[in-house]
């Protein structure tokens, strides 16, 4: 933990982000899948959920990457939340409190985020007090890879919103909703992760969250820079840690 305390502590700060970068994420997808026509993301009519469709949504905050490693390294390092400290700035802690059991004798890793897990991030919105997190109550709604594709977002959906990467055999997804806590009573949030295949070593990562209910209001207002730019954070640092660091992928126990 020393260790991964000191690589976070060495990472230069993340530059204010602001979204002229479509034409940078165009040409990360347009490298990621050549054959396929390239999409502007997040789309004109806005980012979607099935939580809290495009309608419902008051806040939406993302941010997009490319990553020099492979698809299914990435999208491990994203489940295996017990490394977060190693990596992750904006929530470097996170505890998990439930795991669902699909039936009574399947045994799933505590450290790695699953359908159903009921966990805890604690999120660092202001660097000058990292002793003082924000804490959100979450539940993991869906995880989607090309092994085992999931129906979660419905095809109709996938193929008219472009929120979504529609092609199931080349695009690895979680998203978690905000579930628990008095915070959830007025507000709906889910968040999406994309890792979108480009060969063997490269992806597109694309992340997003919408956000709805009458505290949302109050979120956006106080906290929408800060949000996009910590989003914007947590792809740069998930970037930086799969290209230099961690490269062997982390199998499941």
């Amino acid at each position: 933990m020393e260790a991964c305390e000191r690589h976070l502590a060495q990472i230069p700060p993340t530059p204010t982000f602001s979204y002229s970068d479509t034409d940078r994420f165009l040409n990360d997808m347009a490298a990621a899948v050549p054959d396929q026509k390239v999409q502007a993301w997040p789309p004109s009519n806005g980012l979607s959920t099935i939580n809290v469709p495009r309608k419902d949504a008051i806040l939406t905050v993302y941010a997009s990457t490319c990553i020099n490693a492979p698809a299914p390294l990435v999208f491990d390092k994203i489940l295996h939340i017990a490394n977060y400290g190693c990596w992750n700035r904006f929530c470097p802690k996170v505890v998990v409190h439930a795991q669902e059991l699909a039936n009574s004798e399947e045994q799933l890793a505590p450290d790695w985020l699953h359908i159903g897990t009921n966990f805890t991030l604690y999120a660092i919105m202001n660097a000058a007090e990292p002793d003082s997190p924000t804490p959100t109550q979450l539940k993991v709604t869906d995880i989607s890879t090309p092994e085992s594709p999931s129906t979660y977002v419905p095809q109709d959906v996938l193929d008219s919103d472009g929120s979504f990467f529609a092609d199931l055999q080349k695009v690895y997804r979680v998203s978690w909703k905000c579930e628990g806590g008095f915070v959830s009573r007025g507000l709906r949030t889910e968040r999406f992760h994309e890792i979108i295949m480009s060969g063997e070593d490269r992806c597109v990562v694309r992340t997003w969250e919408c956000q709805g209910g009458i505290l949302a209001r109050t979120v956006k207002w106080m906290y929408r820079k800060t949000l996009m730019e910590k989003f914007q954070m947590w792809v740069d640092d998930l970037k930086d840690h799969c290209e230099h660091r961690g490269k062997e992928p982390q199998q499941v126990q």
